[in-house]
């Protein structure tokens, strides 16, 4: 084989190799990641663009996503407080904002309880 030959097959092997590469490191798994509050449903903003309502199973690459909830959710005739995060059934935060690493497939979960009785006032536009 002649040595222009070898240096043709050796480039492309290191391109092949190189584009193997960076496909690897480029590519990050999408995970599923099962959305649900209780004892309501809400809306969730992941990410600062997607707007999710409870509950919902969506697809998030590997790595830490902000998950966002409203600080309080009315209903009909109660209004609910925000009062923490749980991933896979374990406290994560307190906050109504949290950066949550995904690694896995995973449940996460805002939970509210009941801050407000009576009937919540309409609101006239």
């Amino acid at each position: 084989m002649s040595k222009k030959a070898v240096v043709i097959i050796g480039g492309i092997a290191g391109l092949v190799g190189l584009g193997w590469l960076i496909s690897r490191v480029a590519a990050k798994p999408a995970l599923q990641v099962q959305l649900t509050s209780k004892p309501i449903q809400t809306i969730i903003l992941v990410d600062g663009k997607e707007l999710v309502t409870t509950p919902k199973t969506i697809t998030l690459t590997k790595g830490t996503h902000r998950f966002a909830a409203v600080t309080k959710s009315p209903d009909l005739v109660l209004t609910y407080g925000f009062i923490s995060w749980t991933v896979n059934g374990s406290l994560a935060s307190l906050n109504s904002v949290a950066d949550i690493n995904i690694t896995k497939p995973t449940t996460i979960t805002a939970n509210f309880i009941v801050s407000e009785s009576g009937v919540y006032p309409i609101i006239h536009a």
